[in-house]
């Protein structure tokens, strides 16, 4: 079996793909957004309703460039975490008779 790091050098993880919400709100969601999404689509003449569908489309590759950075901030900031346990740098630790002096 490869290693997680193996997988990672391949760009064999879809990490995307397995980071669905278990939210039982999102189906919910879902559908009143494809709901409001019918009711714009009857209302719009088919050129604005294009136009709408772009801007969406906009505003969901924003949000997956924050998402992005975000999951990256996080890792970084759990490898951090992680060489910080490794160095063994215990006066980050203080215990609650120490924090009384």
């Amino acid at each position: 079996m490869k290693s997680i790091i193996e997988h990672l050098y391949n760009d064999n993880l879809l990490l995307s793909a397995h980071a669905a919400t278990k939210d039982s709100q999102y189906r919910v969601s879902g559908n009143k957004i494809n709901d409001e999404m019918d009711k714009w689509r009857a209302k719009l003449t088919k050129e604005d309703y294009d136009k709408l569908i772009d801007l969406l489309d906009q505003h969901a590759q924003i949000h997956d460039m924050d998402t992005t950075a975000s999951f990256a901030y996080g890792f970084k900031l759990g490898a951090s975490i992680m060489l910080e346990v490794l160095n063994g740098r215990s006066e980050l630790i203080r215990t609650k008779f120490e924090s009384n002096k």
